[in-house]
């Protein structure tokens, strides 16, 4: 059989996948690299983070499009892509490339690996120093380190994750002082 069906056939290619089972205190975020604009805010690495998923990618790169579409006057000439990637040709002779790939922040502590401690704070320098550790350890292990409990002082002052709206459990909130 020849024709248009049987010659998109032999071009598709399996869609691959990939497997991912969330775990607590691990961040999935995608990453999207674009190029093709004249706007250099938009050309280079964005990184989209949760709760904007596969579905947010695909989305943002279609109201980019209407949005270059309405701007410029120009038509999309050819759409082709496949898993992870789209690229749009344009009657102008642009090209926008979109390449997205998923991306695993493990924010638990090294040391412990407890998820639930995945909080960002910040100690002042010459406590993190005197703990000698790296990395983003849980508060329970820098108290570990330090060999006592943390207190209002050791945190910086006037950073936001230190302040009542960061997204810490109440110890770690009464350790910098923001409840009794």
């Amino acid at each position: 059989m020849s024709g248009p069906l049987s010659d998109l056939e032999h071009q598709a290619t399996p869609v691959t996948g990939f497997d991912y089972r969330p775990q607590p205190g691990v961040l999935g975020e995608w990453s999207l690299r674009v190029s093709g604009y004249e706007d250099d805010d938009l050309n280079g690495q964005l990184d989209l983070l949760p709760p904007r998923g596969l579905v947010e990618v695909e989305s943002t790169i279609e109201l980019w499009e209407e949005e270059y579409a309405e701007e410029t006057g120009a038509h999309i000439t050819r759409i082709h892509g496949g898993y992870g990637w789209r690229e749009f040709e344009w009657d102008n002779g642009t090209v926008h490339r979109y390449e997205w790939e998923h991306v695993l922040i493990d924010l638990r502590c090294q040391l412990c690996m407890r998820p639930q401690t995945a909080r960002i704070y910040m100690v002042t320098d010459e406590l993190w120093e005197r703990s000698g550790l790296e990395g983003w350890p849980c508060w329970r292990c820098l108290e570990k380190a330090v060999g006592r409990r943390l207190v209002p002082a050791d945190f910086k002052p006037g950073v936001p994750c230190n302040s009542a709206e960061a997204n810490h459990e109440p110890e770690l909130f009464a350790r910098i002082g923001l409840i009794g």
